[in-house]
């Protein structure tokens, strides 16, 4: 049976998505690996501030930090990101505007110039869709990371256990290119969302399809 929505989740008249609104709440992540017994990191998602816009909108401001463990990761410190919920459930969010706040904490004294990388997510998402590729592109002075998802379709509907509880979910599988300078990374990556909540659980996979890790919802907490 899958967990209620959080009280003060969807405001009076939206639609719900495939994301948490509710300002305090805290989602708590762990990544391993696929046997379970190496952990990479933690990853802990904060909702900050809840804004509705005259338009309908609701702009909710969201904090990430990752704790690593085992695994190293660019992130060096909180990235302050904000998504969109539109009247009818949509979600965006820009992943390249997330990639140039990283890019900013290594390198405070370059100007990054960032396009493209919006995401949206529909409420009313079903098995068989295919969902628009994402281009997003962090640049200086011709120095580029590229981000580009593709090949993105929703799978299934699935319930689906992890640590925080039981979740009627879709997946959602997508491949992932990275590239930069000296860096390339090609994954395919399987995702679960939950109407109310977002991601519950993320698996990134090789090319040649052996799985990387798993990264799980452990708690939520508000």
């Amino acid at each position: 049976m899958a967990l209620a929505a959080p009280a003060g989740n969807t405001a009076p008249g939206a639609a719900r998505s495939y994301f948490c609104s509710t300002k305090g709440a805290t989602l708590r992540y762990e990544r391993y690996d696929p046997e379970g017994e190496t952990h990479w990191w933690t990853q802990i998602s904060r909702i900050n501030a809840v804004r509705t816009r005259q338009d309908g909108v609701r702009e909710v401001d969201f904090t990430t930090t990752i704790i690593p463990d085992k695994e190293k990761t660019m992130v060096k410190g909180d990235v302050n990101s904000t998504a969109l919920l539109y009247p009818d459930g949509a979600v965006e969010v820009n992943v390249s505007d997330a990639a140039a706040y990283v890019a900013r904490q290594l390198f405070s004294s370059l100007n990054f110039t960032v396009k493209g990388g919006t995401s949206t997510l529909k409420a009313t998402l079903k098995p068989g869709d295919i969902l628009e590729d994402i281009h997003g592109t962090v640049d200086w002075k011709g120095i580029k990371l590229t981000i580009d998802f593709t090949d993105r379709k929703v799978l299934r509907r699935e319930t689906v256990t992890v640590p925080a509880g039981t979740f009627d979910c879709i997946v959602v599988r997508e491949h992932k290119l990275e590239k930069a300078p000296l860096h390339k990374r090609a994954r395919i990556t399987y995702t679960w969302y939950t109407l109310d909540y977002g991601m519950i659980r993320h698996d990134t996979h090789f090319l040649d399809g052996r799985q990387e890790c798993s990264e799980q919802l452990y708690t939520i907490t508000k």
